[in-house]
């Protein structure tokens, strides 16, 4: 069976991690032979870093609304009305492509005609999980990849999202139709849900599961780690940061979580005797937009030098497998990125969470260390000094709380092959197209 997977971003690990959490769950269905065609917004980059002799059922191909579509880039009034004249001749050319005539010719190259031609005789077309379909974000290539996918006759499984509010005019009036289609969707959190409820034609289809990557999750290790309690300790600490846009007061937000990461290292190191190591899922990949380790690396430079002596930044590029392997290896882990935490709790390592977006906030509720949740928009020193000593003061209680979390999220993230089950009989036909005139309401609303 032939599953395509699309909207994924895999230079970032951390989304990565949910390809191969989805990838995970749906051979528990499919079997082994299941192979995923994988479209990505960087895809010949990404099989740099998952090679085929690793991954040899996972093909990397381009996004189609990243290869066919044009977008705003400037505030040139006469260009972008061009490029949106342009996208629609595009949506048209897709009815004739294949055909060999001049739209097709004009419009698509014949790796694109092949990347149609896979995704159109798939058997299963989802959505990958992450946090992508919120307003901070421009959502106009997320929804041209939905319109590519209902004119092939696709229905997409939207996998577990962090997703919403949707205030914006645009958004909503073109996300209402791809959620109607959507025979399954599948939210990280209740506030999710909520957040689309207004939006969606069946709620009884929305399902409130645990983040895919918690489907990775080394249950025997966490067992054991519930059973047997504290492991011996190595003396090591991880901190995953971020760059983060969107906080609170801009710059002097920036410049507040900076200082508190830079306490709570100095405190790490002269309180309580550890060696830190500054480590996180966006990193070391020179053609992605965003590198935690140079956030990592101005924490460090302002660290006294009898602190910055016992704290190292790891720049390097991990995969999952290989972030998981590291992380076992520290006694807990201060994590910005979320999939840092989950990752670390994956392998049974605790976390003292900094949350940037709802969905940590979220999660941090569900695992059990809500109290001491470190939030970017209002940290200080001060805070996050006070919250890393109530942690470490009673780290055994929160590594059994934590753990023992883990396990019944794994048990939920795997419960999404029930859900997806019973669709696989009532997939549509291959190639199955829309009817003509429904392709011409779609562009005429798209115009």
């Amino acid at each position: 069976m032939k599953v395509v997977v699309e909207n994924t971003v895999c230079l970032n690990t951390g989304d990565a991690a949910i390809l191969l959490a989805i990838r995970h769950i749906l051979k528990t269905i499919l079997g082994d032979s299941a192979e995923f065609l994988v479209f990505d917004s960087q895809p010949e980059i990404a099989a740099r870093l998952y090679p085929k002799e690793d991954y040899p059922d996972i093909e990397l191909r381009k996004l189609p609304s990243e290869s066919f579509f044009k977008y705003k880039y400037d505030e040139n009034t006469v260009k972008n009305a061009l490029k949106q004249v342009y996208n629609q001749a595009v949506f048209h050319a897709l009815r004739h492509v294949g055909s060999g005539n001049y739209l097709d010719r004009r419009f698509f190259s014949d790796d694109d005609r092949k990347s149609l031609a896979l995704y159109r005789d798939a058997d299963l077309v989802i959505t990958t999980g992450g946090t992508y379909l919120v307003e901070n974000y421009s959502l106009e290539r997320r929804i041209n990849e939905f319109k590519v996918g209902e004119m092939l006759g696709k229905r997409p499984i939207f996998f577990t999202q962090s997703l919403g509010p949707f205030d914006k005019p645009y958004n909503r009036r073109m996300l209402q139709p791809v959620f109607a289609r959507s025979p399954l969707i599948l939210l990280r959190d209740e506030r999710s849900r909520e957040h689309i409820l207004d939006l969606v034609d069946n709620p009884e289809k929305c399902h409130v599961v645990a983040d895919a990557v918690f489907a990775l999750a080394d249950v025997e290790r966490v067992k054991a780690l519930t059973i047997v309690g504290r492991p011996a300790p190595t003396g090591r600490v991880g901190i995953s940061v971020r760059h983060w846009h969107y906080v609170k007061d801009g710059e002097g937000g920036m410049g507040r979580y900076i200082d508190s990461v830079r306490e709570i290292a100095t405190r790490l190191v002269r309180d309580h005797g550890k060696q830190v190591t500054f480590i996180s899922t966006c990193q070391g990949v020179p053609e992605y937009a965003h590198d935690d380790s140079k956030t990592a690396t101005v924490i460090v430079e302002g660290l006294a030098p009898e602190i910055a002596s016992h704290v190292t930044v790891d720049a390097s590029f991990h995969t999952p497998e290989q972030l998981m392997a590291a992380v076992k290896e520290f006694d807990f882990v201060v994590a910005t990125r979320m999939h840092m935490m989950i990752m670390s709790l994956c392998v049974g390592t605790p976390v003292l969470p900094i949350a940037y977006e709802f969905k940590t906030k979220e999660l941090a509720k569900r695992i059990g260390v809500s109290d001491v949740l470190l939030d970017i928009d209002a940290v200080t020193p001060d805070e996050a000094c006070g919250k890393l000593d109530r942690f470490v003061g009673a780290l055994d209680h929160y590594r059994a709380v934590s753990l023992g979390a883990v396990l019944e999220e794994h048990a939920s993230a795997m419960s999404a092959a029930d859900l997806i089950r019973p669709l696989l009989d009532r997939s549509a036909p291959k190639g199955a197209q829309p009817p003509l005139e429904d392709v011409e309401e779609d562009l005429a609303r798209l115009a």
